[in-house]
């Protein structure tokens, strides 16, 4: 099949998961044997954070966008296709609103609905100050009912990351459940089968030998809740140090670290990682700690389990779905409950290491990116003999 995908970012840029759900699917189809086309946003003067792939499949096409990020993509990518028709077997949009100005046949993922986005913080939108907060309420609501909708009932078949996100389109976007199928995202789990010691790791990174280490991995936006893991670390009674890794939102930093208070000193802000370092930042730490408000999937989830650390999340989203029972979780913007199981987590190592284990296979068994690639074509497959 010759497939075009279309992702606001694609490497050498990385602006968030999706972006790494692009890289996966792309690198995946091509491995298959598929000619892939990407369709992805020019990025002038953004630093290039990741090698750009070099596959004999694949090609990237750059649009121009401006100052407008996935809306003036989402214009550009549909002026590509409509000059491009028939080029392709496939079409498929990464997230489902970047689809809004085209009206062809195409296949579409969903992560987070922008209703799910206008409710997920005690029934207002996430945000920085209310100047943000008032932003967003308008921005979310316009984008829900005059781009994301309308790019819904379009879509021939939305593929869904988790069962949760399929449960919010079909009851709050009416979208027939035939038009859906689950595909959970998946890594390569293999490339966490030889990890470095936890002591090894440390030296490496030149983190302390005699604490526990909570780690984080995240662009760190609103969305995150990091305010409530802030809080969370002043009620903590486990003496523990938290190492956060990923690129922040503007602003975003400065209210984690006003709420910080007291514990700064306890907390190593490491910016953007690149994955080749990643496995020692998981084999350094005891607990991997994820307070987001909402999540469609949550990649990092998968692979702190893939690397035996116990989970400490929220019931927000699909963020229990995807632990499971290899983790504990809490109710989303509450730092008191969260930083009581933080402190149970820290002080049992008996269920550490029960429930590292536990996601070790649950990672293996459900996530793994051969078995999402083999849904997904599978699915293609279908779509393509019903559309003819």
């Amino acid at each position: 099949m010759h497939i075009c995908f279309l992702t606001l970012d694609f490497p050498p840029y990385r602006s968030s998961g999706l972006t790494v759900y692009a890289e996966q699917v792309v690198k995946g189809l091509a491995a298959r044997g598929h000619t892939v086309t990407v369709v992805a946003a020019e990025r002038v003067g953004r630093t290039q954070v990741e090698p750009p792939y070099h596959l004999e499949n694949v090609s990237v096409v750059r649009v121009p966008i401006g100052a407008t990020d996935w809306i003036g993509f989402g214009w550009q990518a549909a002026r590509y296709l409509r000059a491009n028709r028939g080029n392709f077997d496939v079409v498929h949009f990464a997230d489902v609103h970047f689809a809004y100005a085209y009206s062809g046949t195409f296949i579409a993922s969903a992560f987070q609905s922008f209703r799910q986005r206008l409710t997920s913080h005690h029934g207002r939108p996430y945000h920085t100050n209310w100047r943000n907060y008032l932003f967003r309420l308008s921005y979310y609501s316009f984008a829900r009912w005059f781009m994301e909708q309308p790019s819904v009932n379009r879509a021939k078949h939305v593929v869904m990351p988790s069962a949760s996100t399929q449960e919010e389109f079909i009851e709050h976007y009416h979208v027939a459940r035939s038009r859906t199928t689950l595909v959970y995202l998946g890594i390569d789990t293999q490339r966490f089968d030889t990890m470095p010691t936890q002591a090894e790791a440390r030296r490496k990174l030149n983190f302390p030998m005699d604490c526990k280490i909570l780690l984080y991995i995240g662009f760190s936006t609103p969305r995150k809740g990091l305010e409530y893991l802030a809080q969370a670390m002043e009620i903590v009674t486990t003496p523990v140090e938290l190492v956060m890794v990923g690129k922040w939102e503007a602003n975003y930093q400065d209210r984690f670290l006003k709420a910080l208070q007291h514990q700064q000193s306890h907390v190593r802000i490491e910016g953007y990682v690149p994955d080749t370092m990643l496995l020692d930042y998981f084999a350094a730490s005891d607990i991997f700690v994820f307070p987001t408000l909402l999540e469609g999937f949550g990649i990092p989830l998968v692979e702190a389990m893939a690397a035996g650390l116990v989970v400490v999340t929220t019931t927000a989203g699909s963020a229990s779905e995807i632990i499971g029972d290899a983790g504990v979780s809490v109710p989303p913007g509450d730092s008191v409950a969260l930083a009581k199981a933080l402190d149970t987590v820290l002080t049992a190592p008996d269920l550490v290491r029960s429930l590292g284990k536990r996601g070790k296979v649950r990672a293996r068994a459900l996530f793994d990116e051969h078995r999402a690639i083999t849904e997904l074509e599978a699915l293609y497959e279908a779509v393509l003999g019903n559309h003819n």
